[in-house]
């Protein structure tokens, strides 16, 4: 088998390092706007802004991690996007919901599923592409 690049996987690390960008942009311009120079400084807001980003950096590494693993491996290609815009739509959507509301939202709970059944999926096809091809070599 020839391991290529994971290039589709790059374009959704490329567009959840947007989604990134702008939650770290979030977080210091929340901290500007209540001179607060690190941590939360016991602001509920600025706890709820941190752990947003906290929150997407956490479980977009191991989704991206996992697509560009079964893409190397052999996915097809429409699964990858299938399982790319999901996340992209999820994590940006879990944002929104929890900037929305400091509570339950439905873009936080719609956000959060979706972002748990991309890791899922992806975990199982990489273990049915070990052994289903990985274990005879």
């Amino acid at each position: 088998m020839e391991l290529t690049a994971p290039l589709i996987t790059a374009l959704y690390a490329g567009l959840n390092g947007l989604v990134a960008l702008w939650l770290s942009i979030n977080v210091t311009r929340n901290r500007a706007k209540r001179d607060i120079d690190f941590g939360d400084g016991g602001d509920a807001e600025m706890q709820r802004v941190i752990r947003v980003h906290g929150n997407n950096s956490e479980y977009t590494a191991l989704a991206l991690v996992l697509l560009a693993v079964i893409e190397i491996v052999g996915a097809p290609s429409l699964a990858i996007h299938v399982l790319g815009i999901g996340l992209f739509v999820a994590r940006a959507w879990h944002a929104q919901g929890v900037y929305s509301s400091p509570g339950r939202s439905m873009g936080r709970l719609v956000g959060q599923t979706v972002t748990w059944l991309v890791i899922l999926l992806a975990s199982l096809y990489a273990i049915y592409l070990f052994f289903a091809g990985g274990m005879s070599s």
